[in-house]
């Protein structure tokens, strides 16, 4: 349609609401509509037609009113009554008959008491009438109607025949077809009308849902009510504010550890020329530690918000790589049921958060004992040692940076910094999974990431082989 006829068609129906009120009142009213029309279009398709002349009740009423005016006629004038009757209701065939009626006979006459038509007329006579079936049984038609004989109380008597009432009764067919075609057609509109007044707000929703887990900027809906729009252009908004907090502190904490490598390097040359050796070794150490805080708060901070394309990665081989590390120090790591799933990810980052989970197990508990299995949300890897576990209470402070399990101990003799679970939680959120971590009789806790699978998977599990044990490789920073 050309800009022109756009321009005139709003000119003639004006211009569409743009709140979402407006929009479901214009929703309202047009079921309303549409329900009239289809209950008038039913109403016209399915009514009966009317035909006076042929409607058996119309004629039963015209001769009961003929009857009368033959019974309030004088006798001499009933004649001519009967022939203008006659000729101006030829479908009754109106003729004279006997003053007295014939006697009924078992073969050939008898009373009609039960037959609609002549219920009708004496209703419409509104007196007793003497009313003989004149019809030959056995040879009468379908359609032909009945002959019957009348005498009126004032001895007027007359033939005529009363058509049959052989119309088929008024079911509730139609009107269970009306009320059906009804329900469609609205429920049809309804969803219709539904889905693209909510399709903007799904769309919404998808954008805030990708934007919270994984920084992606997803396209925000420009079109819908204006209360989308706006909440679009809010949305939009607060994503750029949100960006440039990160990249501001990401750069703050880049720019901090490039300058404190300096001094620090400094400090240590400046260290080794202390005589004392206790002093220079607790000195050191000091250095070490605030040279791998920077380090650790720099990693939390890539880790969290990393970015590059995805590739399939085989999780199976990636968890086993990271088992052979840590056996090959001579860590207490068991690899106890595998399968081979494909997920969409980045190798690095889902290496880096095995090796950590594996590190707090064999750090805590000694060893560590891993499974994938399938799960709802696709496949589970379980990392499960035997150590003290994790307060219920605590466990949703466990994945906050720098919150560490010993907090009874000091900075000094600390070997962490409380950011290693926070790293596995960004990373898994990035990739659409979820991290839990669980308690487990009768001690012992169990970490468990689910991820979502690439592709669909049939792949029984298998038993792995049991690795050699050792030491703990060490963990990332």
């Amino acid at each position: 349609m050309s800009t022109e006829g756009k321009d005139r068609w709003r000119r003639l129906v004006g211009t569409p609401p743009r709140s979402i009120a407006g929009q479901i009142a214009v929703l309202s009213v047009a079921a309303i509509v549409v329900s009239h029309a289809v209950a008038t279009l039913a109403f016209f398709l399915l009514r009966e037609p009317w035909n006076p002349d042929n409607h058996p009740g119309v004629a039963a009423t015209r001769l009961a009113t003929i009857v009368r005016l033959l019974d309030a006629a004088p006798p001499g004038d009933r004649l001519r009554l009967l022939q203008d009757a006659a000729r101006s209701l030829p479908s009754l065939q109106i003729e004279t008959a006997p003053a007295s009626p014939e006697p009924p006979s078992a073969s050939t006459r008898s009373e009609r008491p039960d037959h609609p038509m002549v219920k009708r007329m004496r209703e419409g006579f509104g007196r007793p009438l003497t009313i003989t079936d004149l019809s030959p049984p056995g040879r009468r038609e379908p359609g032909g109607g009945t002959r019957i004989g009348i005498v009126t109380p004032s001895g007027a008597s007359l033939r005529a025949t009363l058509p049959d009432d052989d119309r088929p009764p008024f079911g509730p067919g139609p009107i269970v077809f009306t009320f059906v075609l009804l329900g469609i057609t609205l429920s049809l509109m309804s969803i219709w009308a539904t889905r693209a007044l909510t399709a903007p707000l799904a769309k919404l929703a998808e954008a805030a849902d990708a934007f919270g887990t994984g920084m992606n900027l997803v396209a925000l809906p420009r079109n819908g009510p204006k209360e989308v729009a706006a909440v679009s252009r809010a949305l939009d908004t607060m994503r750029g504010r949100v960006r440039r907090l990160i990249d501001d502190r990401t750069q703050m904490l880049a720019a901090i550890s490039h300058d404190l490598r300096t001094p620090i390097t400094r400090l240590r040359l400046r260290a080794e020329f202390i005589e004392d050796d206790h002093a220079r070794t607790m000195t050191l150490r000091d250095l070490d530690q605030m040279n791998g805080l920077v380090e650790a708060a720099l990693s939390f901070i890539r880790d969290g918000q990393a970015g590059g394309a995805h590739s399939l990665v085989d999780l199976a081989s990636l968890v086993q790589t990271v088992c052979d590390g840590f056996t090959d120090v001579g860590a207490d790591v068991c690899l106890e049921q595998t399968r081979h799933v494909l997920v969409r990810g980045r190798a690095d980052d889902l290496q880096r958060a095995i090796v950590n989970l594996v590190d707090n197990a064999v750090k805590y508990g000694g060893s560590a004992r891993l499974t994938i299995h399938p799960s709802e949300q696709g496949v589970a890897l379980e990392v499960s040692d035997d150590g003290p576990g994790i307060p219920e209470a605590e466990r949703d402070a466990m994945v906050q940076p720098f919150v560490r399990g010993d907090r009874t101990r000091n900075l000094d003799e600390a070997s962490g910094f409380g950011l290693g679970l926070s790293i596995v939680l960004a990373i898994v959120e990035g990739h659409g999974g979820r991290l839990s971590l669980s308690n487990k009789a009768p001690r012992g806790l169990v970490a468990r990431i689910d991820l979502p699978l690439a592709v669909a998977q049939a792949t029984p599990p298998r038993a792995a082989p049991m690795p050699n044990h050792g030491a703990a490789l060490p963990a990332a920073p």
